[in-house]
């Protein structure tokens, strides 16, 4: 049978942002208790009494532990070097078809050819995003004027931080405490591309410099 402390822990451990409000000491343990009340009863079948939640989140605040990797997180992102801002991007999606992957080609040869354009693409299962610096809109409605376009955003920006070849090691949850910091803040990500040493994050222009502040603030 399920104990209280059990349900209670169980329902703390769904949230990641939970826990490091705990951790860091900044939980209301009763306002916590009233709001997973109704979960713990559910789970337990009967009613349940806040204080005896209270009781359980006080013992479990001990056994919880930051995230075993926060150390490798921090060491990576003190490695990182400069932050690269791209503006004026637009990012548009078009529907996979037959002939999709050879219009890619064709934009990517056109794209080298023009200096100082941004662009990135990933194919899904079934679509492709494109991202591309202003500049090349007219480029890229060209080529792919036969394609089925299904969404289109405008006045992004790009935030790249990149590490050094020399740095080796692999560091798990780097992307959740970049994005957790981000959506503290209600920062609104449109797209994440990276890629072995590079970490681009695509946002609103109206939020690239609290993103660059953030990012910045976590490099140390």
């Amino acid at each position: 049978m399920v104990t209280i402390a059990e349900a209670t822990e169980e329902i703390v451990n769904r949230s990641a942002f939970l826990q490091e409000a705990i951790l860091d000491g900044i939980i209301n343990y009763s306002a916590l208790a009233r709001k997973i009340k109704p979960d713990v009863e559910k789970q337990l079948f009967k009613d349940v009494q806040e204080g005896a939640i209270v009781m359980a989140l006080k013992r479990m605040a001990p056994r919880l532990s930051r995230h075993h990797h926060e150390q490798d997180i921090m060491e990576y992102l003190q490695h990182t070097g400069e932050i690269i801002v791209r503006s004026d991007l637009v990012d548009l999606a078009y529907k996979n078809s037959p002939t999709l992957s050879e219009k890619q080609s064709q934009l990517l040869r056109n794209v080298q050819n023009v200096n100082d354009v941004f662009h990135a693409s990933t194919k899904g299962v079934y679509e492709t995003n494109i991202i591309l610096s202003r500049s090349g809109l007219e480029m890229i409605e060209k080529v792919f004027e036969s394609e089925t376009m299904i969404m289109r955003i405008d006045n992004l920006a790009s935030v790249t931080i990149r590490t050094p070849e020399s740095y080796k090691k692999d560091v798990p949850g780097v992307f959740y405490y970049i994005t957790k910091m981000f959506a503290w803040k209600a920062i609104n990500v449109v797209e994440i591309i990276s890629t072995k040493h590079e970490i681009t994050f695509i946002v609103g222009k109206n939020q690239v410099n609290e993103t660059f502040r953030i990012l910045q603030e976590l490099k140390g």
